[in-house]
């Protein structure tokens, strides 16, 4: 087949991509007295990473030919796996979800493993069948159910007590969950704020989405290929609306401010601070220690059901998959067998470690289990659905288009019904969008064309180069060949770092690119064109340019804060060192710190504004200040930069000047306005140009932070390219985002040059 260009670019990127985005288990030496090395990799916590190296020592003791390597990529897995899928070089064995199996699937990029179980004598019936039906697809079996979860409702006893409630069980009801929420609603502490919450409610899809079902509702038609007429269906708006009302309406559910300001709900609930909270099975391992200790007295229920309605619930499952193309595929299915086996369940299933797969198993773990917890969840295993994302490929697009309208009635306070309509429309555009895609995946070929377009920029800069020397005579040629080598390092940086990534950005925006899929057919203009109608992208587009108001702002407080410090003051140097440091500090570190300074209800910004009698501001969960706190922690971080800069300049101006306007008479506003910023101008201009330039490249601290969030209100464009290069895998289109930004960028910054470097003199 033939290898386009981009495709090399993966293959030849992938030593900087994949050694430095995926862990070392592709840099980890192969022993030479082990036939065979089989990489096993799954998102494993540092606790669940020790049994799963202990399952593998059981492997290694029947197999002792075949050496296991047990690697953990906790954040980002999907994405990770997917570029070692594309360079070529994934592991032997993935542990996948649900939700990410499907993809998988229809881009054929799984070994089917029926024949492999069929071989191995493997008994597929011990498995629970509506687990196995998720990974099969046409006959063939994808994945080997590991473990799953259920949704159920967790309650907090000792609340309850205290109220003097009944213990919610079995068959009760939406009107019982209400009622139940209310009463455990309470002031502690009589100062006019709730504290303590019945429950919680929290905008996540997967979470509520059994809600909808239960009363008869959904987000999308039987076959997945239509929004309308069944997210804006009366059913499924009066099960958001009933939802969303817990916060609105009867405040027995912590708003955002409140979740944010105790380290989110599973904070509030461990602290005795909350009634009730839906979720799975991956919250009872991180509860046991707290009741093991005693301070932690919960039970388990199955989901409320509506009058009427009927009681269903959700399943989350993740199994062991064996990746097609790989060099061990025989070994890579036995391992994935055992680890789906019965010895490796057994060893998680005494740590409580999520609930087997393997009927037998999770039900004497149910057994086993003296607060009879665990029965609840094996009890689910009949009333569980399979999950949207299990069956829509492109779900995580429709996933971010349905919480995007709850958001917009919970905190913008839109008519429901409007608003899930023009939800649904834009649901069913996208799937539309991408229904007739029939790209399946192939493993890229060595990275000919990249090196070649590399050989070749090379190339013209050498013709270049040889070309100035060969028409420049005298004793200017030797001058210009000893320039040429000092550079030359430079400039071989920057074509292989700045001019072809930006060739091959340029190819990659006039085609429709996956980084899965063989095939990326030229589009030409088309990706531009869609951004003409893309409002989440003019909504990035216009976050961005308000974000970078903030430049002017920042260069007058690091001017006022320069002139300062350029008098001879005691603790002087100090100063500018403290000034400097949040520069030179780590930004994660400075995210953190920030996102604590914003806490509503315990940060320092919100205890400084109640001296002034003013409330509690929603400072990263309000939209309308989400993003002018990222705006004050930039001017707050980028006052060093600037300071020492300005500094700089201050301490070029001559002395002489100030001297002779003071005997002159002149104020200091009059030196200032006379003196000190005219002969600040290149300076300023500097400084001006670089930080818009940096403002309209701004990320970090979106990512870190917010996430575009809340209501989009901080998604500016790079994050917004981010989103969809690494998240919906459409590299094209991000491509044309990015070279839309760079035009973007150009031009302010040529704008500024002509017009405001008019006066500016050097020297």
């Amino acid at each position: 087949m033939k290898v386009t260009m981009i495709e090399s670019l993966v293959i030849t990127c992938k030593g900087y991509l994949t050694y430095s985005l995926i862990p070392l288990f592709l840099l980890t030496p192969l022993p030479t007295d082990a036939k065979t090395t089989i990489q096993v990799a799954n998102w494993a916590s540092a606790d669940e990473l020790e049994l799963e190296n202990q399952i593998a020592q059981e492997f290694m003791k029947l197999y002792p030919d075949i050496r296991v390597v047990v690697e953990s990529i906790p954040n980002n897995y999907k994405e990770k796996i997917m570029i070692t899928m594309a360079a070529g070089t994934p592991p032997d064995v993935l542990y996948l979800d649900s939700v990410i199996i499907p993809t998988f699937i229809n881009r054929g990029l799984l070994e089917d493993l029926r024949p492999f179980t069929d071989e191995y004598g493997v008994d597929l019936s011990i498995y629970y069948a509506n687990l196995l039906q998720i990974a099969e697809s046409d006959g063939a079996l994808y994945a080997i159910p590991g473990n799953f979860t259920p949704y159920v409702m967790y309650y907090n006893k000792t609340l309850f007590d205290e109220a003097n409630l009944p213990y919610p069980t079995d068959g009760w009801s939406w009107d019982d969950y209400l009622e139940l929420s209310i009463a455990l609603t309470r002031d502690t502490d009589n100062d006019g704020r709730i504290d303590q919450f019945g429950t919680v409610f929290n905008n996540w899809l997967p979470g509520w989405i059994p809600w909808v079902w239960s009363n008869g509702g959904d987000v999308l038609s039987s076959d997945g290929k239509t929004a309308s007429g069944f997210l804006n269906s009366s059913q499924t708006e009066e099960s958001l609306k009933f939802l969303i009302e817990l916060r609105t309406k009867y405040n027995v559910a912590p708003h955002n401010n409140e979740l944010s300001a105790t380290g989110g709900t599973s904070s509030l609930f461990f602290t005795n601070r909350i009634g009730m909270s839906p979720s799975g099975h991956w919250w009872l391992m991180t509860l046991r220690k707290y009741i093991a200790s005693g301070d932690l007295r919960i039970g388990v229920v199955p989901l409320p059901t509506p009058d009427g309605g009927q009681h269903v619930t959700v399943m989350y499952e993740a199994g062991w998959c064996v990746p097609k193309g790989g060099k061990h595929i025989p070994e890579a299915a036995l391992v994935a067998v055992f680890f789906a086996g019965e010895t490796a369940g057994r060893i998680r299933a005494q740590y409580g470690i999520a609930i087997p797969a393997i009927q037998s198993l999770a039900e004497e773990m149910a057994d086993a289990d003296t607060l009879g917890l665990e029965a609840v969840f094996v009890n689910e295993i009949q009333h569980c659905r399979q999950p949207w994302g299990t069956v829509v490929e492109e779900f995580s697009r429709v996933e971010k288009i349905t919480q995007d309208a709850v958001d917009e009635v919970l905190i913008g306070g839109r008519d429901i019904h409007t608003t899930f309509t023009e939800a649904a429309k834009k649901i069913d555009k996208t799937i539309h969008k991408y229904a007739d895609s029939t790209d399946t995946w192939a493993s890229t070929n060595p990275g000919i064309e990249i090196m070649n377009l590399l050989q070749g920029v090379l190339a013209i800069l050498v013709v270049v180069c040889l070309f100035a020397i060969f028409f420049t005579g005298g004793k200017e040629r030797k001058s210009l060949i000893s320039g040429l080598l000092f550079l030359s390092p430079t400039m071989i940086h920057l074509v292989i770092f700045v001019v072809t990534p930006l060739i091959f950005a340029l190819y990659l925006s006039f085609h429709k690119w996956n980084i899965l899929a063989p095939e990326k057919p030229f589009v030409g203009l088309e990706n531009f064109k869609e951004l003409l109608t893309d409002w989440q992208f003019w909504n990035a587009l216009k976050n961005t340019a308000i974000y970078s108001l903030h430049v002017p702002v920042g260069m007058m407080i690091s001017l006022a804060i320069a002139v300062l410090l350029n008098q001879k003051i005691r603790g002087g140097n100090f100063l500018r060192t403290l000034y400097f440091l949040p520069s030179v500090s780590s930004f994660v570190a400075i995210a953190l710190v920030w996102t604590w300074i914003y806490d509503p209800q315990f940060g320092l910004a919100n205890y400084i504004l109640s001296f002034f009698g003013i409330k509690n501001l929603g400072w990263l969960t309000d939209p309308s200040m989400a993003l002018i706190s990222i705006m004050i922690m930039s001017i707050w971080m980028g006052i060093g930069f600037q300071m020492v800069i300005f500094l700089a300049g201050l301490q070029g101006i001559p002395s002489y000047l100030y001297e002779a306007a003071k005997m002159d008479g002149a104020s200091s506003w009059v030196q200032f306005r006379d003196i000190t910023f005219p002969l600040l101008a290149p300076t300023t201009f500097f400084v001006l140009v670089t930080s818009m330039i940096g403002s309209f490249q701004v990320f970090s601290s979106i990512y870190v932070m917010t996430r575009g969030g809340p209501m989009r209100s901080t998604d500016v464009v790079v994050y917004h390219i981010y989103q969809n290069a690494w998240e919906y895998l459409n590299i094209g289109y991000a491509s044309a985002m990015s070279w839309v930004l760079f035009i973007i960028i150009v031009s302010v910054t040529a704008l500024q040059f002509k017009f405001m470097s008019r006066g500016v003199e050097y020297g």
